[in-house]
């Protein structure tokens, strides 16, 4: 499931509709948004309440999940209890994110509230936190969790601290969601700091769908655009990524012929025997079995981690193969260089193993 980000306290109630409705166009099903940052005065945090209300039940009325990030303290400015799930549900809310950490009672026992609002926990601690609440016998069919995202550069999790806590989670068949971060658009966020609202800091200047597509091949069940507003190339990036698909982009050779052309947009497969040093799509070999494909060199030549390979005429029975090296490679006039995967698409080559499947793309 895809989601999207609105912050209404520094942005208008119609650019946020407007975003809203785009999104929702495009197939995105689920809506954050964070209530801690209202203002200490009482009057105007009601206020800014009245433009929540208005927007949240509209995602609501489209179908999206909503979900409020909330703790105690906020609550108290407004003089809401916080057991008063009907507040929330008149508020537009269908789930709550729980931005403090309790004792896993307190989580435990709001998953069974009769309003039927999912109940968010903190995702991103490597503890037994979340299990300590499984283990308090919830409503596990309410209870879901979701990553933080991280304004300040630097600060994001590690890649290994992130799997060890997903790892957890799913292992406890919870839903899990995690933040990308909009590159072209995205400078609002919850604070005055914002360099990008990411939940795993390798991800902060990635292309938006290289950074969905890792979260998609780690496992995670949602994904979240962090910041607003993204601009619509982002949007419509991400609603048209297959999650069982890995869209590789490439900078190819000026001049392809068309056999070379073929591959473009093409789902190929690696194979379930899978290699160290290399991606093998096998399925070309039967299809390009008849074509003619000449050497185009007659030198041993050195590739880099990336590089797209064609075996041609002098490979015989593997002709036709098309290979993606993982290693700097010296190979002979028995392949084509065709092309190399675009320096922020590397990091997904680790993902095809065997059997998954991708697709190459023009940069």
């Amino acid at each position: 499931m895809l989601g999207i980000s609105i912050y209404p306290l520094v942005s208008s109630v119609e650019d946020n509709m407007k975003y809203i409705e785009k999104a929702v166009a495009l197939g995105y099903k689920r809506l954050f948004t964070s209530m801690l940052e209202l203002d200490d005065n009482k009057e105007k945090a009601l206020e800014q309440v009245n433009n929540y209300r208005l927007l949240l039940n509209r995602a609501k009325e489209l179908g999206m999940k909503v979900f409020i990030d909330i703790n105690p303290e906020v609550l108290k400015k407004i003089e809401v209890n916080p057991m008063n799930y009907d507040f929330f549900v008149e508020l537009g809310a269908t789930g709550l994110r729980l931005d403090s950490v309790f004792n896993g009672f307190y989580e435990s026992f709001m998953t069974f509230n009769k309003q039927g609002l999912e109940i968010e926990v903190n995702g991103s601690f490597d503890t037994g936190y979340i299990n300590s609440i499984v283990d308090l016998k919830c409503r596990k069919d309410k209870l879901v969790t979701c990553h933080n995202f991280y304004p300040e550069e630097f600060t994001g999790l590690s890649k290994e601290c992130f799997i060890s806590n997903h790892e957890r989670h799913k292992e406890l068949g919870l839903n899990t969601a995690a933040f990308v971060t909009s590159i072209e658009g995205g400078k609002l966020g919850p604070w005055p700091i914002n360099d990008g609202l990411c939940t795993i800091e390798s991800h902060r200047y990635l292309p938006i769908e290289v950074q969905a597509q890792e979260l998609y091949a780690l496992g995670v069940d949602d994904v979240i655009i962090g910041n607003a507003f993204a601009s619509d190339e982002e949007l419509e990036r991400l609603a048209n990524l297959d999650r069982d698909v890995i869209t590789l982009r490439v900078n190819f050779n000026e001049e392809l012929d068309e056999i070379e052309k073929s591959f473009i947009g093409k789902i190929l497969q690696n194979r379930w025997d899978y290699s160290d040093y290399v991606i093998r799509n096998f399925n070309s070999r039967k299809e390009l079995k008849d074509k003619d494909i000449e050497s185009k060199t007659s030198e041993k030549f050195k590739v880099n981690n990336g590089a797209i390979l064609l075996n041609n005429d002098n490979y015989k029975l593997y002709k036709g193969e098309l290979l993606i090296a993982l290693k700097e490679l010296e190979v002979d006039n028995r392949r084509n260089y065709i092309g190399t995967v675009a320096d922020e698409y590397k990091v997904l080559l680790q993902y095809i193993v065997g059997g998954n499947r991708f697709k190459l793309e023009i940069n």
